[in-house]
């Protein structure tokens, strides 16, 4: 019998509400939930799209045990959960006794986000063995803002969002929301909110080295960055700010500290100083400067594009300034932070605010931790040079060869290791080296609440899905493996009681904070219960976790990065006029790597990633449309196809990342199209990331580009 059944995304952020049509515990079709309180009806066609994964032949059915060398393409034989446990445990347990807690490691990738059920197993899985050799897709795209929002707000988990219902001024940089549906800041229709926001008066600016989709005749201009220059851009508008209509006094004096170190930082650079640099002219600087000040409201907000250059760190804690010395922290139309059903913001308080006990010293030289994660650029070091060295990888929902820089580096070093387990929906590049290969249920056949956007939901609300079918053949939720594994391994386990456990447990906790249970969710239309709008006039005394309950305007900690940042400029501005640098592409047919595998979306234009570039820059080359090239530096070489493409301000040439699956028989689709791995192209291994933060340099990439 036909039913339909209300459930919600789970690619993006905001984590939009579905309805699955389903016919005898088999998915008919999903929808956009036109009913849903807050999404009203919109859906990407990610989400929609989703069908075609869960439907996917080539997905994982029953655990796979390698059965020959990681040196030679996979050869596979099915095993059964219960064997597959007890010889995981077993190795584990070995590896353990004889090389130490250190020698097994893990990586998990970004679905994991969006896995209530599954993130709090890992946490209790990886605490249980002890391992502290822990990495994760944050420091490909994110860990920047972690860092930064610890160091000036005191905890990791408060990003204050755009008010765009109520701002009469928005800066937006290195996001395309039309493609990307926008980061950490959980919007449902976001195009629809920014031309609402016009309507309502504001003056929209995106800050980009393309002219994005999202800038149109009913959003608002780009102003055309040169890549990983935004840090000297946003100083400008600082400086400029400072000089023409100051700062606001009464909120420094009353909230703030360090003001004069950011004042310092900032001083050198005017608008004048960084034109050549930034590639934008000193009066737009100094007009986008006195806009977002004299506003009667403004906020900003940026993402991956800026996150991904050297210094995401410090460019997050000049967007906070932006915000905080104007005025617009904590106002309505600046910038707030979302309560949602559970405070996260006193969740990811530092527990030790001195700046010296973050770093460690290693062989691979000073790191720390990001939210208990290392740079993930150092993963394959681990492996093949260090004294104690990783022997057992365990990778959870992600793709490490292909998402990260140094693509042959991590293959040669995933050949080395004793045991490689993987746990995910299908065998793809890195799970070509599993030695055990574990069937994962996907977002439509496990129960699960919207977690991801807690925090930084711009209407807040709080939604439970069931599994909208269940799991085929022997596929199982994340919780239910790391449990029995945890069971089969001595530890403790939420099977220890009972075969049935209920791990809702902690969350059932949580929800209790906003005074609501699972069993209200449940019974609510839609499944669905929407939570009082973002308050303001808390963020100082309630959400800020500073000891001292004081804005840190300068953290002592950025020193270093301080001064390399003068330095970086200096290199900057004595860069040959001809540089290209590269940068990464997001589009509407690939999410990462995980849609490489959908027919539906290897259309005409689609089937492989050419490489854009401005018309003058191919000109100036003697490159033509569709010409295969060398692009190439000191960290590696690919072929591509030139795309002509004048939405790229000259200098800057594009790829987009998740392809190359020349050598991945597990996915028959990606195979057949395979494209290239750009990140062949990253720089890997130590000096590749930034200290701050362990985020990996992935975007602003120098060059060079010939013909083939």
């Amino acid at each position: 019998m036909t039913e339909l059944k209300h459930t919600f995304c789970r690619v993006c952020e905001p984590s939009c509400a579905l309805v699955a049509e389903v016919d005898n515990d088999r998915l008919i079709k999903l929808m956009p939930d036109r009913d849903h309180p807050v999404t009203r009806g919109f859906a990407c066609h990610k989400g929609i799209n989703f069908q075609a994964i869960h439907q996917d032949p080539d997905r994982l059915d029953v655990p796979l045990k390698r059965r020959n060398s990681k040196t030679e393409p996979g050869q596979f034989t099915e095993q059964s959960w219960d064997d597959s446990l007890a010889d995981i445990a077993g190795q584990l347990q070995s590896i353990r006794e004889r090389f130490g807690n250190d020698a097994i490691a893990a990586y998990v990738g970004n679905p994991t986000a969006f896995n209530a059920l599954g993130s709090q197993a890992m946490m209790s899985f990886f605490t249980q063995l002890g391992m502290r050799r822990l990495f994760n897709s944050g420091t490909q795209d994110c860990s920047n803002k972690f860092a930064g929002a610890e160091a000036v707000f005191g905890t990791s988990t408060l990003h204050p969002i755009p008010d765009l219902a109520r701002t009469r001024y928005a800066l937006i940089l290195g996001e395309n929301p039309k493609v990307s549906h926008m980061s950490f800041v959980s919007m449902a229709n976001p195009m629809a909110q920014l031309k609402q926001a016009k309507k309502n008066g504001a003056t929209i600016r995106f800050v980009n080295p393309r002219r994005i989709e999202s800038a149109t005749a009913a959003t608002g201009d780009v102003l055309q960055i040169k890549p990983d220059t935004d840090l000297y851009f946003l100083a400008a508008l600082l400086h400029e700010i400072d000089r023409h209509v100051g700062f606001d006094r009464q909120v420094l004096a009353e909230h703030g500290k360090h003001v004069e170190g950011l004042r310092q930082f900032i001083a050198p650079y005017d608008a004048e100083s960084v034109a050549d640099v930034t590639g934008i002219d000193a009066a737009s600087i100094v007009q986008t400067a006195l806009d977002f000040a004299r506003a009667e409201s403004a906020c900003v907000h940026m993402s991956t594009g800026v996150n991904m250059g050297r210094q995401g760190t410090l460019c997050y804690w000049l967007l906070q300034m932006l915000s905080f010395v104007t005025g617009n922290l904590d106002k309505p139309g600046g910038n707030l932070y979302s309560l949602g059903f559970y405070p996260a913001a006193k969740a990811g308080a530092l527990k030790n605010p001195d700046p010296e006990a973050l770093f460690f010293q290693t062989e691979h030289g000073e790191l720390r931790t990001i939210r208990g994660a290392l740079p993930g650029n150092l993963l394959p070091d681990l492996i093949l040079n260090d004294s104690q060295p990783i022997k057992a990888l365990i990778i959870i929902a992600g793709n490490p060869v292909l998402s990260m820089g140094g693509e042959q580096k991590i293959r040669a070093a995933f050949e080395q290791l004793e045991l490689i387990i993987v746990l995910d929906l299908v065998r793809n590049a890195s799970g070509e080296y599993a030695d055990y290969l574990l069937p994962c249920a996907d977002m439509l056949e496990r129960p699960d609440i919207n977690i991801c956007g807690l925090g930084m939901q711009y209407e807040p609300y709080v939604q439970y899905t069931d599994a909208v079918v269940p799991p085929k053949a022997q596929r199982k939720p994340e919780w239910w493996i790391l449990g029995k594994l945890e069971q089969a391994m001595g530890l403790h386990s939420l099977f220890d009681q009972t075969d049935n456990p209920d791990p809702f447990g902690r969350l059932n906790r949580m929800l209790g904070y906003a005074e609501l249970s699972l069993e209200q969710l449940k019974s609510a239309p839609c499944q669905s219960v929407t939570l009082p709008p973002i308050p303001t006039g808390r963020f100082y005394c309630e959400w800020l976790q500073t000891e001292d309950k004081k804005v840190d305007c300068c953290p002592p900690l950025f020193a270093a990065a301080i001064e390399q940042a003068h330095q970086i400029f200096l290199e900057l501005r004595a860069e040959p006029s001809d540089q290209l640098k590269l940068i990464s592409l997001r589009t509407n047919y690939m999410q990462n790597s995980w849609y490489h595998n959908v027919s539906e979306l290897k259309r005409e234009h689609q089937l492989e990633n050419p490489l854009h570039m401005a018309p003058q820059d191919a000109a100036e080359r003697n490159l033509t449309e569709g010409q295969q090239v060398q692009v190439f530096n000191q960290w590696g070489r690919v072929t591509a196809t030139i795309r002509l493409d004048d939405s790229l301000r000259p200098g800057t040439v594009a790829m987009t990342h998740g392809w190359g699956n020349q050598r991945t028989p597990g996915l028959r689709i990606a195979r057949e199209y395979p494209g290239t791995n750009v990140n062949q192209l990253l720089p890997t291994g130590p000096g590749s990331f930034e200290k701050l933060s362990n985020q990996a340099h992935m975007t602003g990439i120098k060059i060079t580009v010939e013909a083939l």
